[in-house]
């Protein structure tokens, strides 16, 4: 029992680093917000990895390591929208994605879907660049790959979600 705990307390523990990275951010201490983000980015490999070397992983798990990274993205972004370095209409966007994998994903065990998982890393790398080099024509780089590889994010979880229906349904 012990064991499937310790993935889920590093996912909660991105959930606390949400507000640190949030106010560091915004109080001009580059610094320390990288180094929050990093830490965010060792708990979460960890977790996976240790959910499967320990065989502890679970349902619930899966979920809690989805919504924590949602948390931690979200605030990041929250921060970089209020510093102005990123549109508000971002936030819509990341929002949106999430709300799509709830509804995808039911609620007994969420629907794998590889491209959603690279979207998630590509919104990690999305809050690290800017932290390392400020350059606005980055950002805007950065942004529009990331409306690719939404689009592709959706018709791929979407596409899943329908073969998933078709298959219970025969």
């Amino acid at each position: 029992m012990f064991r499937a705990s310790i993935p889920n307390l590093l996912s909660y523990i991105r959930i606390l680093l949400s507000p640190l990275f949030f106010l560091t951010f915004l109080n001009g201490q580059i610094i320390f917000s990288l180094i929050i983000l990093v830490t965010a980015g060792i708990t979460d490999v960890l977790d996976g990895w240790i959910a499967r070397k320990m065989g502890a992983y679970s349902n619930i798990g899966a979920y809690i390591d989805v919504v924590s990274d949602f948390i931690f993205i979200l605030v990041c972004f929250l921060a970089y929208v209020i510093r102005g370095w990123y549109d508000p209409l971002i936030l819509i966007l990341i929002v949106l994605t999430f709300i799509l994998f709830i509804a995808t994903s039911g609620l007994k065990k969420p629907v794998y879907d590889p491209v959603g998982k690279y979207l998630g890393g590509y919104l990690m790398v999305m809050i690290l660049i800017p932290l390392i080099f400020s350059e606005p024509y980055l950002r805007q780089i950065l942004v529009d790959l990331l409306i690719i590889l939404s689009s592709c994010s959706i018709i791929s979880r979407l596409t899943l979600f329908i073969r998933y229906k078709k298959n219970i349904s025969r």
